[in-house]
């Protein structure tokens, strides 16, 4: 899967209004975990949420056009084959503009009908994870890669042959000839290697990269390391030896224990803040909650920044089908506090706190890491950070 690039984004996030031509903005949840999406549930949602827009409509000649737009969301939908967590898609039929995209990440279902295209959760996500750079290199060749998102793409790539050939020859003159192309070879090579350094000094800011993992033979990666700018030394996370003709698949499994140790500090430093926080003795302000019954309140009020829970946690809970309140238990009577209605049952109560949490612009984050995640368990196992 390609990763979206930034200044993909910035180009549709600029694209000149059409007046009297809006343009149809769908995200779509398509993550095979979401119970919801078995038997083409997706397929339902986007039907409801767009017979919505519709119903909004009253200019005649602006519902000719959403409908065709629809149509064509509807077409893409129903024969898109998903390669990620997320499918999103921007129409407007009458200028011509289609635009279509798997994501990896799991985004919440939603359609926007404006003039522009809706790119603010695209934006939102930029900025929420992390862009890894990989720079593969040996003596003689370079290509650039950016990971984001569990996702990764080849972006560049540097040949150049060296200006001398190594020529055989006798005696004396084998050996003065050997040093003279070492010499030259070297001379060659540092200076391949700043051109590389300068690539990608280039590469980090057209990309929006965070961090650089120099891969390739060691001796050659100690040597880049030590040409880079001092803009982009500190940008290096780590070195790796990998082969320059790598694919790219290979090249991304063998930076993944670099990035997971990343994302396991990152994740152990989010996970002790919020304990620290929420734990805080009488705080004039409340910043933070831990455990089932106060998480879900703050669902419930709309208060979730972002929702922490531990990776493969499945708890049932109750929704009220009337108020739409979460509660983690049963009251007394069983039915809702708030409208006396009765109570669903409800299979994974994680799932669909985190479904409101990313309805309501909030973010989420499930903890993966065996020490973050024990400690979050032990805490209440569930907890967010408030608005």
């Amino acid at each position: 899967m390609a990763v979206i690039q930034p200044h993909i984004i910035q180009e549709l996030s600029h694209r000149p209004v059409k007046e009297g031509s809006p343009v149809l903005s769908v995200y779509l949840d398509l993550d095979p975990a979401n119970p919801s999406n078995r038997r083409s549930g997706h397929k339902l949602a986007l039907d409801s949420m767009l017979k919505e827009i519709e119903s909004q409509i009253d200019d005649s000649g602006k519902l000719v056009q959403f409908r065709d737009d629809a149509e064509w969301v509807r077409q893409k939908a129903e024969f898109h084959l998903p390669k990620g967590r997320s499918f999103i898609l921007f129409s407007d039929v009458s200028e011509s503009f289609h635009f279509e995209e798997d994501l990896p990440i799991r985004m919440a279902n939603q359609v926007w009908y404006g003039n522009t295209p809706y790119v603010r959760p695209l934006l939102e996500a930029l900025k929420e994870y992390e862009r890894y750079g990989v720079v593969l290199v040996d003596r003689e060749k370079a290509r650039f890669f950016v990971i984001t998102m569990g996702s990764i793409e080849e972006v560049s790539d540097v040949f150049q042959e060296p200006p001398v050939k190594h020529r055989s020859t006798a005696g004396s003159d084998h050996m003065r000839s050997q040093m003279i192309f070492q010499r030259r070879a070297a001379k060659w090579s540092e200076s391949f290697l700043k051109d590389v350094s300068d690539i990608l000094d280039d590469i980090i800011l057209r990309y929006h990269v965070d961090r650089i993992i120099l891969g390739g033979p060691e001796e050659v990666t100690a040597e880049l390391h030590r040409l880079l700018p001092r803009s982009v030394a500190p940008k290096v996370a780590d070195r790796v030896r990998m082969s320059a003709t790598a694919k790219s698949r290979e090249v991304l499994d063998l930076s993944m224990p670099v990035l997971e140790q990343i994302e396991k500090q990152r994740e152990q430093f989010m996970v002790s803040d919020l304990i620290t926080i929420a734990r805080k003795t009488k705080p004039t302000v409340e910043k933070a909650v831990l455990g089932f019954d106060a998480t879900l309140d703050a669902v419930n009020q709309g208060r979730v920044h972002r929702m922490f829970y531990p990776g493969g946690l499945k708890v049932r809970g109750y929704r009220c089908g009337s108020c739409d309140v979460l509660l983690d238990h049963i009251p007394p009577g069983g039915k809702c506090p708030y409208c006396s209605k009765p109570l669903e049952d409800v299979d994974d109560m994680i799932w669909l706190a985190s479904e409101r949490v990313l309805s309501m612009g909030g973010k989420i984050e499930e903890i993966r890491g065996e020490e973050a995640r024990s400690w979050l368990i032990s805490a209440g196992s569930i907890g967010a950070s408030l608005r």
